[in-house]
């Protein structure tokens, strides 16, 4: 099949494809999109496809796939037997010991960052004040303040990350941490 002979055979070919995705796929609008895909992946693979003069069989091949991989990832989850349950842990707080372990660790690390970046950390993260501000109150630009701002938190992540390996919610919490060394590290004990 020459590439003249291929540009004549798209329109009754997406015709076709789309006919056997709509069967399968009763939502019209998934069905279009999963023939929009069938053709980017054949637009990116064409020069892989076996032969051209079975392109007719591949193109459907590639089609069945997609359709398969759009009701996988429609199918239900199954809740799990209670039995497999895992008991969820309160996430850790104010007044428990390794809580308040941390907030000293994590003060400690603050405080051993160079000068212009602990006080930079200090004046936005633990007063409160915006890059702007802390412009104003330093007397310096305000591309100066966000790069410190930048730079002491990178560091810190650095030194903590070093220390310990923590587990976020999807907002960024923390929920829970490990020291990576036994006994801890010499910066935090």
């Amino acid at each position: 099949m020459n590439d003249q002979d291929l540009e004549l055979a798209w329109p009754p070919l997406q015709q076709q494809l789309q006919a056997f995705v709509r069967r399968r796929v009763r939502d019209r609008d998934a069905a279009d999109d999963i023939v929009q895909d069938v053709f980017v992946k054949l637009a990116t693979r064409l020069a892989e496809s076996p032969d051209r003069s079975a392109l007719h069989a591949w193109v459907f091949q590639v089609a069945r796939h997609a359709v398969i991989d759009w009701w996988r990832t429609r199918r239900p989850l199954a809740e799990l037997p209670a039995e497999f349950a895992v008991p969820a842990a309160d996430p850790p707080r104010p007044g428990d010991p390794e809580w308040d372990g941390l907030c000293a660790s994590f003060r400690s690390f603050v405080h051993a960052l160079p000068p212009k970046y602990r006080e930079a950390v200090l004046l936005t993260e633990y007063e409160g004040l915006t890059q702007k501000e802390l412009a104003e109150r330093l007397g310096i630009a305000l591309s100066t303040a966000k790069s410190r701002v930048q730079r002491g938190r990178r560091q810190l992540q650095k030194v903590l990350l070093d220390c310990c390996s923590f587990e976020l919610d999807r907002r960024g919490q923390v929920i829970d941490w490990q020291r990576r060394r036994q006994g801890g590290c010499p910066e935090c004990g």
